[in-house]
């Protein structure tokens, strides 16, 4: 089950950034996490997969029911807390999300730079930019369009279109099509319609 689920998470980041066969990684991703799920009901890695694989349809009453369950199988976990919390966030359950994210961050030494995904938005979208952007500077996986689009959005809410070539520049290095593509990406993880406009304008 275990196995099953990773390969899952894979296929569907495949599907979640874009990357070539899109579709086809999707439709694995949910034969996958069928039969982790049947496999190993009660390991919470396999019950994350299982309920991020609903945040990826867009099925929300769906994810928000599976992740809870997820939580409950271990609330101690400090990797696992944080993979919870960054797509609650994501979701729109940023109070919950935001402080199962702060928890993993304090317990766990090695977490993952994308969870900075998260927090620069969660500051976005109070429209604390300095710490959107403090945050998106954190952001440091370097094959992802994610981080730099980040910044550019906070700075472009700051007015600093000229600290925001630099990261432009390796925006459009990294994902050329991006422009015509933004807001369908952003969708992908930003679930909130409100805030995929503000990170739009920010970007513009």
């Amino acid at each position: 089950g275990m196995a099953m689920a990773m390969l899952a998470s894979i296929y569907g980041s495949r599907f979640e950034l874009d990357l070539p066969d899109g579709n086809v990684a999707l439709e694995k991703t949910i034969e996958l996490t069928d039969r982790a799920i049947e496999l190993e009901p009660d390991n919470q890695f396999v019950r994350i997969v299982y309920a991020w694989r609903f945040f990826v349809l867009n099925q929300q009453e769906k994810f928000l029911y599976e992740i809870e369950k997820a939580l409950d199988l271990n609330p101690n976990s400090p990797f696992r807390i944080g993979a919870i919390g960054f797509f609650l966030s994501l979701s729109g359950e940023w109070e919950k999300g935001k402080k199962l994210l702060d928890r993993a961050m304090k317990q766990n030494v090695g977490y993952p730079s994308w969870y900075y995904g998260a927090t620069s938005l969660y500051y976005y979208r109070l429209n604390e930019f300095e710490k959107s952007y403090e945050e998106a500077l954190k952001y440091d996986v370097s094959a992802l369009f994610w981080g730099p689009m980040l910044r550019v959005a906070s700075l472009g809410q700051l007015d600093r279109q000229s600290t925001a070539q630099q990261h432009i520049s390796e925006l459009k290095t990294l994902k050329p099509d991006f422009e015509s593509k933004a807001r369908y990406l952003i969708s992908r993880y930003v679930k909130e319609e409100g805030l995929v406009e503000k990170i739009i304008e920010g970007l513009q």
